[in-house]
């Protein structure tokens, strides 16, 4: 069906990120008592790989290849006109069905759990600050923290 709205949530959830990464660069960068050395994720590789939000992406995806299946059957002997409109009438029943299934919701949900298991590493290893890497010119390897926020959204 139409592949961008499918991944629509996944670029709030990687603007969402950077802009959290952004003001908490900045907030650390304004505050004088900060002490501990600044971390960075890669925000993009977040929003593609962080279990909660493939698993969400999987079930979208899921969903939507079952239309397409039962559009291409439904379809394959109708002029392209009558294509249109069954298309029109699947991408609808396919929107009304994600919106019954709380996607939204649920992507801001993942995006909630992705910023507090980022916090979660953070603190853990004595990070002041956590950027994302978009924004980070160079940067010691031992702080990038990316695989570990993975690892933890796995659990």
């Amino acid at each position: 069906m139409n592949r961008i709205k499918n991944l629509r949530p996944i670029i709030v959830v990687a603007i969402a990120l950077v802009a959290l990464v952004s003001i908490a660069f900045i907030g650390g960068a304004i505050d004088d008592n900060v002490t501990g050395p600044v971390g960075y994720v890669d925000g993009m590789r977040l929003a593609a790989e962080f279990k909660p939000i493939v698993d969400l992406q999987k079930q979208i995806d899921d969903e939507t290849m079952k239309m397409q299946d039962r559009f291409d059957q439904e379809s394959k002997d109708l002029n392209n006109t009558e294509k249109e409109k069954l298309f029109a009438e699947y991408q609808e029943d396919l929107n009304k069905h994600l919106g019954e299934l709380n996607v939204d919701q649920r992507f801001q949900e993942a995006q909630v759990l992705l910023f507090s298991t980022i916090s979660k590493v953070a603190e853990s290893k004595g990070l002041s600050t956590v950027i994302d890497s978009n924004v980070v010119y160079y940067g010691n390897p031992a702080l990038d923290i990316t695989d570990a926020v993975l690892a933890e959204g796995a659990k």
